[in-house]
């Protein structure tokens, strides 16, 4: 029960602190909602939020994976290792930040592209060897929804609060992010001029 009231009472602080700590300059439609749940030694952490886009700007920004940097803040370097059938290996270097504390990883994970609507990334190596992620894409024209999902195998029924702070946080960053780059990428709605009509 203590760990339900836990899980239940952080994502108001996260949001609330998170945003405003990481995401000085990347403006989004509107904050991500976050969702966090616990089974067994598994966090599932979620965030969703609308976008102001296409789906295709959305996977051509989910896909620039060496630019990551450019618009993710933490993430310092994001580079392409290997390409496989279906997918790419990337090695990645960065922070996560929660409250005062700082937390520096790297690894390596693989990114399974199921166009156009799902990125499967399995954490290979590093900090994060025990996670897996999700994007997904629903719709087609704007606005569509983008989400990313984690699960986290904590390896103990009674993970760190500090731990899943730093992961809610995460999340948010990512999703207001992303949406970020994918509504700043998005081209302009065509203009269309009326015909005039012609006199008698």
């Amino acid at each position: 029960m203590a760990m339900r009231r836990v899980l239940r009472a952080l994502p108001a602080a996260v949001l609330g602190g998170a945003l405003a700590l990481f995401t000085a300059g990347v403006v989004a439609a509107e904050a991500p909602s976050i969702n966090v749940q616990q089974q067994g030694t598994h966090l599932l952490v979620s965030g969703e939020v609308a976008l102001a886009a296409s789906a295709k700007t959305a996977w051509s920004v989910l896909t620039d994976y060496e630019r990551v940097p450019e618009f993710v803040p933490g993430i310092r370097m994001s580079r392409v290792v290997a390409t496989e059938a279906g997918g790419k290996v990337l090695e990645q270097q960065g922070e996560m930040l929660a409250n005062n504390m700082r937390m520096f990883y790297q690894g390596t994970l693989r990114v399974v592209e199921q166009p156009p609507e799902r990125i499967d990334v399995q954490f290979l190596s590093g900090t994060f060897a025990n996670m897996q992620g999700q994007w997904v894409i629903t719709g087609k024209r704007a606005p569509v929804k983008l989400a990313y999902r984690i699960d986290y195998d904590a390896m103990t029924p009674y993970p760190s609060p500090i731990m899943i702070n730093m992961i809610q946080q995460q999340v948010a960053l990512w999703v207001t992010s992303v949406a970020a780059e994918i509504e700043r990428r998005e081209p302009p709605a065509p203009v269309r001029h009326k015909k005039r009509r012609k006199g008698p």
